[in-house]
């Protein structure tokens, strides 16, 4: 292949106003794709550590939330991450964590698609292929540190792909980026592929790319925890006895359970689509992108390992289709055309985006699932301020630390083998799937309480269980989950009700209709959706109460009217 073949035709510069529709269409697409509901379970302990740095005024941290580890090191490589939600829900409140999300997505992709134009000269295939990028990514878009790393990559690209980037900003990008996320691992690889001089392949070339790569690998180690945070991911990626491989979210996207990407199983032979640049004509107008071939080899070799991983494989994947797509565009010669196309786009982002709210606190609602943590009995613990152990839910960790600050410490948590060993974790799995001799192993461990969630992982079965043990008693049930205490733990002698809140009426509605008390739960109900019109759980409680007694309309009306709030099908 000549150098000749390497280098696309020259491109005609598109006008101003073409670019601009397609970074408005691009924007308002990519607002729609960040509206993925997923539980936020790490997004609590994240503000919670965020006050814990400003707490403690240290960046080594030990914990200080469990009862396992209490005062062990705490691998926390995302600090610069906590401190930022910490921040954020401090001025404008945790429900605004929503607008940070969509901030993030939106300047991630809206950067892709920049440097997706220059590469192949066309404004409407930077969109189209950053857009079909967002729309594989979407279901992972939730409110966690990991969207970081997609900003950041997208950042890469906008500096690196096709210039020669400055040393200075990129050593400046991964002091950064690692301490916000271990996704610098990832961009370290990307950054090689990168430098790499595949046009100018001369030993100048590599010395000048191995010296900048040199350079942001030592500024990768200006981190807390220095060459254990390189440590951390690796140990990850080749230790297959850790079962903490094992939680849906990492498992590989062919596995039942966890997130799913519909679209990536489409998409994953798309990469065959780069067999096309072996034809000279298709050399002659767009180039090799050795780039992006390189990097949609490696990110889709990373995802069929774990479908965490399918974010980066779409954004790498778009930097392997978008020249072709830039060619093929370029066959429309008129800008009228391509222009009545950026139209279409645009219309498309706002039909999407138009069933959705912009207002924080019903999105919040739904895109972290608040409806399923325990608010009504954290704010029992409160008014009784209890504090002990407490054998919790997993997915519930995080929630305890940011509302308890610590007064109750759990067994395990999200946090995962940042700090726990597989032994901890291999017991909460045994006494999550109720194996035998489960109540024991509770016992066991310490634990002075057990929260559980009412309706997940057989927890009416648990809560029997508990009680025929004689060793434990029923303290406060609300309408996510119940907390038991064991006997021979001392209580205040009057135990006060929580304040009165949306949460407690919501608590004694669901309980009316699980008793049969179809006027008192619909009562509360309604005071809930008064309160909180969005509240998807009052919502589907309403509707199930008056299509018991047989009022239909009313109930399709209750659904209707909370759909309008936020169009969850999880409302129905």
């Amino acid at each position: 292949m000549s150098a000749a073949e390497q280098e696309p035709a020259p491109r005609a510069a598109q006008p101003r106003w073409l670019r601009g529709l397609c970074l408005l269409a691009g924007a308002l697409l990519y607002l729609s794709f960040g509206y993925t509901e997923m539980a936020g379970s790490d997004m609590w302990w994240h503000v919670a550590a965020g006050r814990e740095l400003l707490q403690t005024g240290t960046l080594w941290m030990v914990d200080d939330w469990s009862y396992t580890e209490l005062g062990s090191d705490w691998l926390n490589h995302e600090w610069l991450s906590d401190l930022i939600y910490w921040g954020w829900t401090s001025l404008w409140g945790v429900h605004t964590l929503v607008y940070w999300k969509w901030l993030v997505i939106v300047a991630a992709f809206t950067l892709l698609q920049l440097a997706l134009a220059r590469s192949s000269g066309s404004a409407l295939a930077g969109l189209l292929c950053a857009g079909l990028a967002a729309a594989i990514a979407a279901p992972f878009l939730d409110v966690r540190p990991h969207l970081y790393t997609l900003l950041n990559f997208g950042l890469l690209l906008f500096l690196a792909l096709g210039r020669r980037p400055r040393t200075g900003v990129l050593v400046l990008l991964y002091v950064v980026w690692v301490n916000l996320h271990g996704g610098f691992f990832f961009g370290l690889m990307a950054l090689a592929i990168l430098l790499f001089p595949w046009r100018d392949l001369r030993p100048q070339t590599l010395r000048a790319a191995l010296l900048v790569g040199l350079a942001c690998v030592a500024a990768a180690l200006l981190n807390p925890s220095g060459y254990g945070t390189f440590l951390y991911p690796l140990k990850y990626a080749f230790d297959d006895t850790s079962p903490f491989r094992r939680l849906a979210e990492w498992l590989p996207p062919s596995d039942p359970g966890g997130i799913r990407s519909p679209l990536f199983f489409v998409f994953q032979w798309a990469p065959l689509l780069g067999l096309l640049y072996l034809l000279s004509q298709v050399r002659q107008r767009t180039g090799v992108p050795w780039e992006g071939m390189a990097l949609t080899a490696l990110t889709l070799a990373m995802a069929l390992t774990s479908r965490r991983f399918i974010p980066i494989f779409a954004m790498s994947l778009a930097l392997l289709l978008a020249p072709l797509a830039g060619a093929l565009l370029g066959l429309l010669r008129a800008r009228a055309v391509q222009g009545l196309l950026a139209c279409c786009a645009l219309v498309f982002a706002i039909l999407r985006l138009q069933p959705y709210p912009l207002q924080a606190a019903p999105a919040f609602h739904y895109l972290v699932a608040e409806y399923t943590y325990p608010a009504d009995v954290v704010d029992f613990v409160q008014a009784n301020e209890l504090r002990g152990k407490v054998f919790a839910y997993y997915n519930w960790g995080g929630y305890l630390h940011w509302r308890t600050d610590g007064a109750l410490k759990v067994y395990i948590d999200g946090r995962a083998d940042t700090l726990y060993d597989a032994a901890t974790y291999n017991s909460y799995v045994d006494v999550m799937k109720s194996m035998p001799g489960w109540v024991e192993q509770v016992e066991a461990s310490g634990a002075q309480y057990f929260l559980w969630p009412n309706r997940r992982w057989r927890g009416g079965e648990k809560l029997q269980a508990l009680l025929r043990d004689g060793g434990w008693k029923p303290l406060y049930q609300g309408s996510e989950g119940y907390l038991m205490v064991r006997s021979d733990v001392v209580l205040p002698q009057t135990l006060q009700a929580p304040p009165p809140s949306p949460y407690r009426d919501y608590s004694s509605a669901w309980i009316a209709a699980q008793r049969g008390q179809g006027d008192i739960a619909e009562a509360r109900a309604r005071e809930v959706l008064a309160a909180i019109p969005w509240h998807r759980g009052a919502c589907t409680l309403l509707a199930t109460v008056l299509r018991r007694q047989e009022r239909e309309s009313e109930g399709d009306a209750v659904i209707a009217a909370c759909r309008r709030q936020f169009p969850s099908t999880t409302v129905r």
